[in-house]
Parts: structure tokens; C-alpha cells; sequence
């Protein structure tokens, strides 16, 4: 017996919202990254104010 298509597509929908969560959660290239990206912000925040404060007096 064939599946009706409503319930195909719900499988479908489902599983490729799954997917999705799993990789945005799990692929650790991705939270290298912004982790880079995040100490790279700080370090630039950082000397900012360190050249601003060094200016000021």
C-alpha cells in the first residue's frame, strides 16, 4: 500500500528539519569559526580601547 502524499511530505518535512538541527549543532568547523571570529572582535576591542586610553593620557 502506498503512503499518502500529505504524510510523505510531513516525513519529509520532519527529516530535513532534523538534518538540519543536527549539523547546525554538531559540525565543529562551524563553531571554530565563530569561536575565531569572536576572540578575533575581542582582540580588535581591545586594542581600540588600549590605543584610545594610550591617546587620552
Amino acid at each position: 500500500m502506498r503512503e499518502s502524499p500529505v504524510k510523505r511530505l510531513v516525513y519529509a518535512v520532519f527529516f530535513s528539519l532534523l538534518a538540519g538541527m543536527l549539523v547546525a549543532a554538531y559540525n565543529p568547523v562551524e563553531h571554530v569559526k565563530a569561536d575565531l571570529r569572536a576572540d578575533t572582535s575581542g582582540v580588535q576591542a581591545g586594542l581600540h580601547l588600549a590605543v584610545r586610553d594610550l591617546l587620552r593620557g
